[in-house]
């Protein structure tokens, strides 16, 4: 965790003096993160304005002889401009196309670009070929890239030939980003959990890198009946819902929440279970990481990513090498004396606390510039 603290961005302190920036972004919302809302929150304490992108609009403006609608466009998830949906390799790439030309456009009006790589590539690219030039190129476009742990900006480098104007910014807590006003005692009440069980919580979408069927898996390995595997989240893909579906139907240990779980009912989950697993079989950055953190619950996690410098095995979770130990590493939850359990689930929190977004905004804000 220090490596990512150290190796931040520090900002000016006579940034705060500066003018207001104007910034669009691709993204202000999501349904199932609170990442992009604790941003924007943070930045805005800087006098910074921010609006949704509209690449159309700003373009015709500019062509009309109208003035810049902002100052600065911050990009996220950038696979919105890259239609990985096409099926037909001449209309994603025209698609494609039309987006960087209009970034191109807007880059020479004066406009300066900030990209923050969530993923250096999309975990299942439809159209890899495509997905790879039209991220080099957006690589070219921007002024500033922003990753979030020095695995990251190495990923970046070797993937993309690009060193120069990399800032590494960590991603920030959910500390009070979603409810957190139910007990331990009542959230295993309303989940039919008894309190005496040991819960292993696996939260949020569904997908196969995220290791659900390795953590099955190693689950079934495990012996000790007062253990429970509980997973909760939406699930796109039917042939893996029908996976998870059977192995519950096997093994009465495992409960299930196969929907989407709105931000109100985090803290139940959250504050039932006992441990986060986060079995990923590729992962560059996780939020699920920070969001278990900030509600005080250990992690278990692979030595993949961006992970490698935020978890400390022992101490705010346990961390392993090859698939095969995730099972010995659960293991080792069962078997970690209450105190221990309760003191890393403090050291968790505490790291949480280290990524408070007031710094972290003023880090972004420090980009802009």
């Amino acid at each position: 965790m220090s490596a990512i603290l150290k190796s931040s961005t520090e900002p000016d302190k006579s940034v705060q003096a500066l003018p207001s920036l104007r910034v669009l972004t691709s993204h202000i919302h999501l349904q199932d993160n609170q990442y992009i809302t604790c941003l924007w929150s943070s930045v805005k304490q800087h006098g910074v304005d921010v609006d949704l992108l509209r690449l159309t609009q700003i373009i015709a403006q500019k062509i009309i002889g109208g003035q810049k609608m902002a100052d600065v466009i911050h990009l996220h998830w950038v696979q919105k401009f890259c239609p990985l949906a096409h099926k037909k390799t001449p209309q994603a790439f025209l698609s494609t196309l039309k987006y960087l030309v209009g970034f191109i456009f807007l880059k020479l009006q004066g406009y300066k670009f900030v990209w923050t790589v969530h993923n250096t590539f999309s975990h299942d690219p439809k159209l890899p070929s495509i997905e790879y030039g039209f991220r080099w190129i957006l690589s070219r476009i921007c002024n500033d890239i922003i990753v979030m742990s020095e695995y990251g900006k190495q990923e970046f480098i070797q993937m993309f030939g690009r060193s120069q104007h990399i800032h590494i910014i960590p991603h920030g807590n959910y500390i009070g980003a979603y409810p957190n006003r139910i007990s331990r005692s009542e959230a295993r009440q309303k989940l039919g959990i008894a309190p005496d069980q040991k819960v292993f919580l696996h939260l949020g979408q569904l997908k196969p890198y995220k290791g659900i069927n390795q953590l099955l898996v190693a689950f079934s390995q495990i012996r000790e009946s007062d253990a429970v595997l509980l997973i909760a989240g939406s699930c796109k893909d039917d042939q893996l819902a029908e996976e998870i579906q059977q192995a519950a139907r096997s093994d009465s240990r495992v409960l299930l929440k196969l929907e989407f779980i709105p931000d109100e009912d985090i803290q139940l989950y959250m504050n039932a279970c006992d441990w986060v697993v986060l079995p990923y079989q590729k992962i560059l950055n996780s939020g699920s990481a920070l969001l278990a953190l900030s509600f005080s619950r250990p992690v278990i996690v692979p030595q993949k990513g961006a992970l490698t410098e935020l978890i400390e095995d022992s101490k705010q979770g346990f961390c392993y090498a090859e698939d095969g130990d995730l099972a010995k590493s659960i293991d080792r939850a069962l078997n970690t004396p209450v105190e221990q359990w309760k003191e890393m689930c403090a050291q968790a929190f505490t790291l949480a606390e280290q990524l408070d977004w007031s710094r972290i905004g003023t880090l972004v804000y420090h980009v802009y510039q």
